[in-house]
């Protein structure tokens, strides 16, 4: 059982629930002249028994925790929360950050379970329980510091610190908790001289140009903040018309015709979109980075996504320690130190295919993904959660890993917001009690419970039906999921005409340069009603830091799995839904839960994209477009209902973009001459333009006109 520890906060709004939100924290957030102040009230934690066997005594650890909050995790030491979140600055100045805190909490005889970092999700990893008994002997508080605050990054193009919070700090020798109830952090702000790499690694942009999202992980969030706190010596804001390509295809020469293939349906969307072969980048780790970071400079700022479409034999991919990773292709810098996490500046991927026949049948699925979804209503409510109860010996009833309480906590909020979520459950424990934070499993958890082979036929068929989204948190290897097992073997019996988008989150499920033969991922990829795009590693990763990651990448479409909290919490999805926007952010968040370490530099370089990063995933049913044109007095008239938000037209003559404009309005003219048509000596009959419309949300919608 879990208990309530009070740490006798004060200052606690009036509307403030006790019983609703227990131990969630309560943040405030000014903005005021020359500083940013930030206030914390933590009005407690939570305490529960975590009862270990070690050598041959049993030690009565408490895991303690805050809702909403990360942890300060290091192998084998106290496990202790952490509340981090980004702080957005001005560019253009320097800061300085000082610390009040209220008088000390302290609980006595209190054994706080130690980090499990360790832990990864190798196919049938029972690893070792990590205690450091050295720093349980410390009397010294850890983590010495109550705030820690990160270096500068670039999150979206914002300017952001990322802030750490730990309330709670624990001297091992003496098994003494000691508390702070109120934190306040102020960043005091002063101007400096702006040089050209501030300059491109801060961009004062028009917002127009952002992305949106990021407003669950930084605590102020409106664009601008250099107009309301104008500590630098730029004259306001400096907007700079973007030029060059949205979307950047990398590719191998012999797949040039389905680099193009994707690249024209891309324009159609309204994606401005441009195709380059290896062979002028230059096919080596360090021309490839040159290449995008150039186009990526804050004067071609437009660029926002990469792919590399070519395995690892035709476009090079960076090895790391003997790992295989493309994540510093999209960065906009290689990180100085070992343990330093980079976050992309722009959202990539890759296809992994060597043959053109290969490449043009999943730029086909991606293009069919987008162009013509399903009409089938129940299809957008459908997904699929496999997980695991794992229970290491000697089998207790309680769980060793969190697989499945992870999963039952993102389905809790899907089907609270009406979506269908199937769960795929297996056990080595046939009588399961306790998840592994000791909460008790729910009997209707208990009895969804499956064998091995059930649950494989089901996953089966939940994927030859399609499902919006299938999730799994498990063990995982090359060649597939382990528990519940779904393997390469099995996608053979797969026969289904609706997609399904998978997040593999895993071990090495993804690894593009798996040899002899493709990975789990790559033959989903290419499956015939599997997914046209997904999300995997290529290399072990850990167990508690993936748990973290598929929470994110549910919360950038559907916000508030990760834990709001009252005060300025404020949630946004992720804007177009984009795969490799949806990435980008499971990433940033594991920078606020886990902190700067090795662990999330390594989980930062082994996810990928197994895809295309520009991908619009479907949130909901698609709405319809209704277009019309024609073609009156040498104008073209185009009739659109309903007029989408951020909806683009599109107008192609012999297979050419020579128009591309944003919708405004349910009637557009423009001049035919403004088209600049060359002659054509077709027959009059022959003779038409076509009328593309997309927008986010909508089914794509074209017409012809004849001129």
């Amino acid at each position: 059982m879990s208990e309530f520890v009070s740490l006798s906060p004060s200052g606690l709004p009036e509307e403030f629930d006790v019983e609703l939100y227990s131990e969630k924290p309560v943040i405030s957030v000014e903005e005021i002249e020359d500083r940013i102040e930030i206030g914390y009230i933590f009005p407690g934690f939570t305490m529960g028994d975590n009862e270990q066997q070690i050598d041959d005594q049993t030690l009565p650890f408490k895991e303690v925790g805050i809702s909403g909050a990360g942890f300060v995790s290091e192998s084998g030491k106290p496990l202790l929360p952490s509340f981090g979140r980004f702080v957005q600055i001005p560019p253009g100045c320097d800061y300085k950050v000082s610390t009040r805190k209220s008088k000390p909490v302290k609980i006595e005889d209190i054994l706080v379970t130690p980090a499990q970092e360790q832990a990864t999700d190798q196919a049938d990893e029972a690893g070792v329980f990590e205690y450091d008994t050295e720093a349980y002997g410390e009397d010294a508080l850890y983590p010495a510091d109550v705030v820690q605050i990160g270096e500068p990054q670039n999150l979206d193009d914002y300017k952001v610190l990322a802030i750490h919070v730990r309330p709670l700090q624990y001297s091992p020798g003496k098994r003494q908790i000691v508390g702070y109830s109120n934190i306040k952090v102020t960043i005091k702000l002063t101007a400096k001289e702006v040089d050209e790499e501030e300059m491109e690694e801060f961009p004062l942009m028009d917002p127009s140009v952002n992305r949106e999202g990021y407003g669950n992980l930084v605590l102020n969030p409106r664009r601008r903040i250099a107009e309301r706190i104008p500590v630098n010596r730029i004259p306001g804001p400096i907007v700079i018309k973007p030029r060059g390509p949205e979307f950047l295809i990398i590719y191998d020469d012999k797949l040039k015709g389905a680099a193009q293939l994707l690249a024209d349906w891309k324009k159609r969307k309204g994606l401005i979109t441009e195709t380059v072969s290896i062979a002028t980048v230059g096919n080596s780790v360090a021309k490839i980075k040159k290449y995008i970071r150039v186009r990526r400079r804050f004067f071609l700022s437009r660029l926002r996504y990469v792919l590399l479409l070519g395995d690892v034999a035709a476009i090079a991919s960076e090895e790391r320690a003997g790992n295989t990773t493309d994540h510093y292709y999209f960065t906009k810098k290689d990180p100085a130190h070992a343990s330093d996490c980079v976050l992309p500046s722009v959202s990539g991927g890759r296809i992994p295919v060597s043959s053109l026949d290969d490449a043009n049948a999943v730029v086909k699925q991606i293009i069919d993904y987008e162009r013509t979804p399903p009409c089938d209503p129940d299809y957008y409510r459908r997904m699929t959660f496999a997980a695991y109860f794992q229970d290491d010996g000697p089998q207790d009833g309680r769980a060793n890993r969190a697989y499945m309480k992870t999963m039952e906590g993102i389905r809790e909020h899907m089907t609270s917001i009406g979506f269908a979520v199937e769960r795929v459950y297996v056990s080595n424990n046939p009588n399961p009690q306790q998840y592994k934070d000791g909460t008790a499993v729910p009997a209707e958890v208990r009895n969804a419970i499956v064998d091995g082979d059930d649950a494989t036929d089901m996953l089966i068929s939940e994927t030859s039906e399609g499902q919006l989204v299938v999730g799994h948190r498990d063990h995982g290897g090359e060649t597939g999921w382990v528990h519940p097992s779904f393997r390469k073997e099995h996608l053979q019996s797969i026969l289904s005409p609706y997609p399904s988008i998978f997040y593999s989150i895993n071990c090495r499920t993804g690894r593009f340069d798996y040899n002899p033969s493709d990975s789990f991922a790559e033959d989903i990829m290419e499956l015939k009603g599997g997914a046209p795009s997904l999300v995997a590693p290529t290399e072990y990763s850990g167990t508690w830091r993936n748990d973290s990651l598929i929470k994110a990448l549910f919360d950038a479409m559907w916000p508030g799995i990760i834990a709001g909290f009252p005060g300025t919490n404020a949630s946004y999805a992720i804007k177009h839904n984009r795969l490799g926007d949806i990435l980008n952010y499971a990433k940033s968040y594991l920078l606020v839960a886990h902190g700067t370490n090795a662990g999330v530099k390594g989980h930062f370089e082994m996810y990928h994209v197994v895809g295309d990063p520009t991908l619009q995933l479907w949130a909901e049913e698609p709405a319809p477009i209704r277009l019309r044109g024609s073609i009156r007095r040498n104008n073209l008239n185009i009739h659109v209902r309903p007029v989408p938000a951020e909806a683009v037209v599109t107008i192609w003559y012999r297979g050419k973009l020579v128009k591309r404009a944003a919708l405004t309005s349910a009637r557009m003219g423009i001049p035919v001459s403004d088209l600049r048509l060359t002659p054509s000596r077709m027959p009059a009959l022959l003779r038409y333009i076509e009328v593309c419309v997309s927008a986010p949300g909508h089914r794509y919608t074209q017409t012809r006109v004849k001129l």
